[in-house]
């Protein structure tokens, strides 16, 4: 990464070190962390999530980012609805991702979120079929990714589908990905395998 690349995104972590985590597998940090998503408080998440739109919004690669791509959030997850549309009030160009055929995740932009978005696979907000306007990887300036882990070095745990792993894979190595996470999201350490890949940050709050 050469410094200009450097400049355009830091790493916002706070590394917790919570006993046991070291010592689960994918599978059981998984289900953990998906419970304690599930019991946060509303207005607890409201206010996290918040807080951490207002740090997306003040990275140098959030300024100077013309299209954004931006996973619509679930309701245990750092919340991004307000997030695009402020976003595109503000004139940015926002895609998000469609599952596709090959079990690859295709970019689309988004104009209108509560009309263009649809329920799809596995309950996840993506474009209704008529509403999809294709993008190339190569047109996005900056990648939020969600998950239900990352760690201090930006390795990141998903559900299990593979789908993110791939996406950060094909993309060009120049483009900026962050990731969007609660505290108690980021540890330590994450196991991981050959095919995990990692973001270049994390916001949390």
């Amino acid at each position: 990464m050469n410094n200009e690349q450097k400049r355009c995104v830091a790493f916002h972590v706070r590394v917790v070190y919570t006993d046991g985590w070291e010592w689960m597998s994918k599978g059981q940090i998984r289900t953990r962390l998906l419970r304690q998503l599930q019991q946060q408080e509303e207005d607890v998440r409201s206010r996290k999530s918040e807080t951490i739109r207002r740090k997306v919004f003040r990275l140098t690669a959030f300024r100077r980012a013309k299209t954004i791509c931006c996973y619509v959030s679930l309701p245990y997850e750092v919340q991004t609805w307000r997030m695009i549309e402020t976003m595109l009030k503000q004139g940015k160009r926002v895609v998000v991702p469609k599952v596709a055929r090959g079990k690859r995740l295709r970019l689309s932009e988004l104009r209108t979120p509560r009309t263009d978005l649809v329920r799809g696979a596995f309950g996840v907000w993506e474009p209704h079929p008529r509403a999809l306007r294709p993008v190339r990887l190569a047109e996005v300036d900056l990648v939020l990714v969600p998950g239900l882990a990352f760690d201090r070095r930006g390795r990141r745990l998903g559900r299990g589908h593979g789908y993110y792993d791939r996406f950060l894979a094909r993309l060009p190595r120049s483009t900026p990905t962050v990731g969007l996470a609660y505290r108690f999201q980021l540890l330590d350490r994450l196991p991981t395998a050959a095919h995990d890949h990692a973001v270049k940050a994390v916001l949390t709050a």
